[in-house]
């Protein structure tokens, strides 16, 4: 008897945004494979597409698209079955709203303040601010209990053999944001890449480094 199929949720190093209709033409099953341990023996096709709405953050705007996320199946010589979703860098499981859009909220909205004091939604594509905020506090709640801007922090110990020096972080400590801890995460990795520890400090691309999005 066959068990029960699984699910697997993976990213890839492409963002997919407002100018890109889907990403699909991008997944490549070389990457999957060597993402997932898929040895060459096992069967691994495409399987279609479910679609995600998604917010997104535009030249200060608001705008909402219907996207389409790759999904795969893998089969195992055992008759074991596993459907994988391939996500793109800048889209968080379960959130409505993309790395992007969430970075920008991140970095400008303090504490009493509202989402829509900084974020333009002239369009009345949102519903209500609570979805906004919703999708920051799972980023947040990631951060902290994953001590994430200290993973990060070791990381740049690691490669440059000293700590980044605690007065990097006067301007975390002076200003009372809403989200400090993906403000402290976003922080760190500015630093990070001014030295040359990692390539991209945006969120999306911490999100394929630190694989806490998932």
């Amino acid at each position: 008897m066959n068990k029960k199929p699984i699910n697997i949720i993976i990213q890839i190093d492409k963002e997919i945004n407002t100018n890109i209709k889907d990403y699909c033409n991008y997944v490549d099953k070389v990457f999957v494979r060597k993402d997932l341990g898929i040895p060459a023996s096992d069967k691994l096709k495409k399987n279609g597409t479910f679609e995600r709405g998604l917010f997104f953050l535009l030249e200060g705007s608001t705008v909402y698209k219907r996207v389409k996320i790759q999904t795969m199946l893998w089969s195992k010589p055992t008759g074991e079955r596993v459907y994988i979703s391939i996500f793109p860098s800048n889209i968080i499981k379960y959130n409505k709203v993309d790395t992007g859009l969430i970075e920008f909220i991140s970095n400008n909205v303090k504490e009493g303040e509202y989402i829509f004091q900084h974020v333009d939604d002239s369009g009345d594509t949102i519903d209500c601010e609570d979805i906004l905020t919703r999708s920051c506090y799972r980023v947040e709640r990631a951060c902290m209990s994953r001590s994430l801007s200290a993973l990060l922090n070791s990381r740049f110990t690691e490669i440059l053999n000293k700590p980044i020096e605690v007065g990097s972080f006067f301007e975390y400590l002076k200003i009372k944001l809403k989200f400090r801890q993906i403000y402290l995460l976003l922080k760190t990795a500015s630093i990070c890449y001014e030295y040359g520890v990692i390539i991209d400090p945006s969120l999306s691309s911490l999100n394929l480094i630190l694989k806490f999005l998932r």
